[in-house]
């Protein structure tokens, strides 16, 4: 695992060099940086790393520039005094937040952490070119319970799916609304990936109902469905460039 390791205390980054050298000896240190300059510089002539270890107050400033000014697609674990900034880290691609003093045990859990979560991606990333290869394994239709019945609901006529707390929804393009007993993740599985799209944790869009897209001000994006939602939609910075690559084939 190549880490990189943004970090401007020399006491705290001695010990997440011990910390990490316990935790797996075969762990590579490619860098380490003590402001937000040093970090963009590198990130922009240099590959991702596995994983980058990020403390938040840095000598000319706070970590979360570097994201406005390179695009980091590796995965972060933030290191830091403050517990403030949890929000923050988790619209960026923070795997884990760690208040210091660092210690083994919760490092050695954040990379565990990070270790489950790529394990999860690289099987849907399996499952979805098993889902592409076999065409016709999409559903086209989707049964919901009403009542003492069974619906069969038609792909083609969804508007999104949405979430919230726990409870699923299917609204279609004439704002009906059916509730079911499965995940987001689940479902995106089966979906036609030209056809729909998970905007974020609580929305899977279909693009025959998309009415606009609009690009918020944090460079987010603000999808705009032909029917009312009952929240906004927002597709994160990291996504953006996926969602509207998405949007335009």
């Amino acid at each position: 695992m190549k880490v990189i390791i943004i970090e401007d205390e020399a006491a705290a980054y001695n010990n997440m060099v011990q910390i990490l050298k316990q935790i797996d000896p075969t762990i590579e240190i490619l860098a380490n940086f003590d402001t937000v300059m040093e970090s963009v510089l590198w990130f922009r002539s240099n590959p991702m790393p596995d994983l980058i270890f990020m403390d938040i107050q840095l000598a000319d400033g706070s970590s979360f520039n570097i994201f406005d000014c390179v695009n980091i697609e590796a995965p972060v674990i933030f290191t830091t005094a403050y517990d403030e900034y949890a929000i923050d880290a988790f619209q960026v691609n923070s795997v884990d937040y760690l208040l210091k003093p660092i210690t083994l045990e919760n490092t050695k859990k954040a990379i565990e952490k990070l270790n489950r979560i790529k394990q999860i991606s690289f099987e849907k990333l399996i499952d979805r070119f098993s889902i592409n290869f076999r065409n016709t394994d999409y559903n086209r239709r989707i049964l919901v319970p009403v009542k003492d019945k069974i619906l069969s609901v038609d792909t083609d006529k969804i508007a999104y799916f949405y979430n919230t707390n726990g409870i699923m929804e299917i609204i279609d393009i004439n704002k009906t609304k059916y509730k079911i007993d499965k995940s987001l993740d689940s479902i995106i599985m089966k979906l036609d990936p030209a056809q729909f799209i998970r905007a974020n944790r609580q929305y899977i869009v279909s693009k025959r109902a998309i009415k606009d897209v609009t690009i918020w001000f944090d460079s987010r994006l603000l999808v705009n469905m032909v029917i009312d939602t009952p929240e906004q939609i927002f597709v994160s910075k990291n996504r953006a460039c996926e969602f509207k690559n998405w949007y335009a084939l």
